[in-house]
């Protein structure tokens, strides 16, 4: 550790004053060889070995912040562990070289302040409970790589995705704001919402479950009382996706009934 600048002034000081007296009051003996070194008189000795001692005292009671940036690391690199990747890729900000903190008697405890588990621009807590007690909140970089299914070509809207629209790719799961598709067999029979384009991850948002039944269309009605299954004709009274709940008419009563669109053409009443 360097001494701050008075102490270093002050024993520069207190070295001269006691070579030039050294060399005003003694002559070196006849025929002995000198070793060109300064005499220094007891006080600065004492001096020196307080300053030393003091500046080992310091160091040993200062927590490096080069040390809580590679403790930060190690920490964020066993987290992200657990998260399926290929690579993760750790960036821990620099701190102010200003900055002192005291050593903790404890463990240092890390928090890490991720909303969405995937990394990306996030910031660790790093707490002291004991001793002098100290937080400080340090930015990192976290960038996580997987592969997941993406779309090998242009898809339309409207369009429903089969084997054919999917591939994989080891893509920066960090900068998808959105959750995800990592399921192949998930995606398989989806309908896009919107247009996805080629290499584009599969997100959520932009998927739907396929249009099982349309307005006007014949459809089978399905009552369950217990073990016994009753089925029916009926009319859908509106277009419907699987596990969308829709109006039918039963066309043997003319009721009209709610039900849940289980499967292309099939719906069971509620």
């Amino acid at each position: 550790m360097e001494l701050p600048s008075f102490y270093s002034t002050f024993l520069r000081n207190i070295l001269r004053h006691a070579k030039v007296r050294k060399s005003m009051t003694e002559k070196p003996p006849a025929n002995k060889t000198t070793t060109g070194l300064p005499a220094v008189g007891t006080p600065a000795v004492g001096l020196i070995f307080l300053l030393c001692s003091f500046t080992s005292l310091a160091s040993a009671q200062i927590y490096p912040i080069t040390q809580l940036k590679q403790d930060i690391a190690n920490f964020l690199a066993a987290e992200y562990q657990q998260v399926a990747h290929e690579r993760i890729d750790i960036n821990v900000s620099n701190l102010d070289n200003r900055l002192r903190l005291a050593s903790c008697t404890q463990p240092v405890e890390f928090i890490n302040q991720d909303q969405t588990g995937l990394g990306g621009n996030i910031s660790v807590k790093a707490a002291c409970d004991s001793g002098k007690v100290w937080s400080v909140h340090v930015p990192a970089q976290v960038t996580i790589y997987r592969e997941i299914p993406i779309a090998l070509r242009d898809i339309a809207r409207g369009e429903v995705i089969s084997e054919n629209h999917i591939g994989t790719n080891v893509v920066n799961v960090s900068s998808i704001r959105q959750a995800f598709l990592a399921d192949t067999q998930a995606i398989v029979g989806k309908e896009a919402k919107r247009n996805i384009g080629s290499g584009e991850p599969f997100r959520t948002a932009l998927l739907d479950a396929p249009t099982a039944v349309k307005r006007g269309e014949l459809v089978t009605l399905e009552s369950l009382a217990g073990s016994i299954k009753v089925s029916s004709a009926g009319t859908a009274m509106a277009d419907g996706r699987v596990g969308q709940k829709i109006r039918v008419r039963n066309n043997s009563s003319e009721r009209i009934i709610s039900g849940i669109v289980v499967s292309q053409g099939l719906v069971q009443t509620l």
